[in-house]
Order: structure tokens, then sequence, then C-alpha cells
């Protein structure tokens, strides 16, 4: 059974977009950003790739990637105005429904900001543990923070001998 991932392919490289530095466009070029490194930091990820941990007190692969997954609940959840709702881990998620999943709602927020206007900027809210947050803390909070763990991921697959695939340019968004 093929995944959203291998059959959509929708982050396997950065699509092209029309010169527009609009709102819309700009958050959606960070969350492709996002999308892109996610996507090529976890393909061909292995068993022991996602038990690996830096240090015996450091998170693993597989806890760091978790973390991801939250990460990207709150994004949607900001895109879409609404509670945030999340656990503090995913155990009963496989690793392909972890990948798919935070691809998913990695997508979905894409869509979502594409169409919002003016209106939707100004009331769209963070809302989580009856703290409500602007819709700007997404840059400096979770999407900042997805692309920093999305790092921890490609320095833990390599140090656990499975280095990125080659031809990954980060700079063009393209698998060269």
């Amino acid at each position: 059974m093929k995944t959203y991932s291998q059959e959509n392919n929708y982050f396997y490289e950065i699509k092209d977009f029309e010169e527009n530095y609009s709102e819309n466009a700009i958050i959606s070029r960070f969350l492709h950003a996002v999308g892109f490194r996610y996507y090529w930091a976890t393909e061909g990820l292995r068993e022991n790739d996602l038990i690996y941990k830096p240090s015996v007190t450091g998170i693993s692969t597989r806890e760091t990637l978790e973390h991801i997954y939250i990460l990207a609940i709150i994004i949607n959840s900001g895109m879409k105005d609404t509670e945030v709702m999340r656990s503090e881990s995913y155990p009963e998620l496989s690793f392909e429904e972890l990948r798919e999943n935070t691809l998913k709602l990695t997508k979905e927020s894409i869509d979502i900001v594409l169409k919002y206007d003016e209106n939707d900027f100004q009331k769209s809210k963070i809302r989580f543990d009856k703290n409500t947050f602007d819709f700007y803390n997404l840059f400096h909070g979770p999407i900042s923070d997805s692309l920093y763990h999305i790092g921890q991921i490609v320095s833990y697959r390599r140090s656990s001998g499975n280095p990125l695939s080659s031809g990954v340019n980060h700079f063009l968004g393209k698998k060269m």
C-alpha cells in the first residue's frame, strides 16, 4: 500500500511560484520549505535511524519526529483558528503514519493559508491551554522550531550511518 508521501510526492520538490510577495505567498513558501526539508530528512529512514540517540540523555530520532508532528498540529490548528488538540507523544503511530500525517497537515496548512484574506490574518489565533496567541507567533514558534528539528533529523541520520539522499538542493528546493 502506498502512503500519501509516496503517492503524491507533493514535497518532492518545491514547485515554481509566480513572483508574488503577499502574506499568503510568504507563509506558503515557509511551509513548503518545512515540507520539502521534512520529506527529504525522513525519506528512507530505517529502524536503527529511528532509535538513534545522540547521547544517553538525549531524545531519539523517533521522539524528535513525534515533536515535529506536534508542531505540525499546532501550525494547522493556528491556520484553522481552532483549539490545539495534541498529545505529548504518539507511540501508537507507525513511522510511516507519523510521516504521512505530518506531511498531510503541512500540505493542508498551505492550502488553507493560500485562501486567506486580510481578515483571516487578523482574526486567526493560536489557541491552546486556555491561552491565545497572535497568528504571527507561528513564525518564531512552531514553523522555526520545525526547521530546527528537521535539521536534527538530518544530523541524527548521518550519525547513524544513513546520510541524506545525495542531490537534495535546499537552496533550489529540488532533487538534482
